[in-house]
C-alpha cells in the first residue's frame, strides 16, 4: 500500500539517554513518521471519519514521547509505532527518531517499519 500519512520533523522535549545523568534533563527529539493506510475512502467522501485525523496523531505521538522516560532511541521509535498501530485504520508504520544534538549534519538516529499483525 503506497497511501500514507506523514509527520515529518515533530521536535519533543523528553527525557532519552543511556545513563541516568543523561536522562535528568529533558532534551530535544526529532520524530519523522509515515502511517500507511488506504486513503481512497477518505478522499471520495471527504469525511474525515473515514480517515486518520492528522492532528490527533500528532498529539497522541507528543504526548507519549514527552511523558516517557527512554534509554535508548530504539525504545522510543518501537513505543512510538506501538502507539500508531493501535489506530485500527493504520497497517504499517514507519517511524524514524533522533536526538536534536544529532539532526545536523550528518543526522544521526534510528527508524522502525512495523506492520499491523492480523
Amino acid at each position: 500500500m503506497a497511501d500514507r500519512i506523514f509527520i515529518d520533523n515533530l521536535r519533543v522535549r523528553c527525557s532519552v539517554g543511556a545513563t541516568e545523568k543523561e536522562r535528568l534533563t529533558p532534551q530535544d527529539v526529532l520524530i519523522d513518521a509515515s502511517l500507511f493506510l488506504d486513503l481512497r475512502e477518505a478522499a471520495s467522501s471527504n469525511d474525515l471519519e473515514g480517515n486518520v485525523n492528522y492532528k490527533e496523531e500528532l498529539q497522541r505521538i507528543s504526548g507519549f514521547v514527552s511523558k516517557g522516560r527512554f534509554v535508548l532511541l530504539e525504545g522510543l521509535a518501537e513505543g512510538v509505532a506501538s502507539l500508531c498501530l493501535s489506530n485500527p485504520k493504520v497497517q504499517r508504520v514507519r517511524v524514524r527518531v533522533r536526538k536534536g544534538k544529532y539532526s545536523g549534519e550528518p543526522s544521526i538516529g534510528v527508524e522502525v517499519e512495523r506492520t499491523r499483525e492480523r
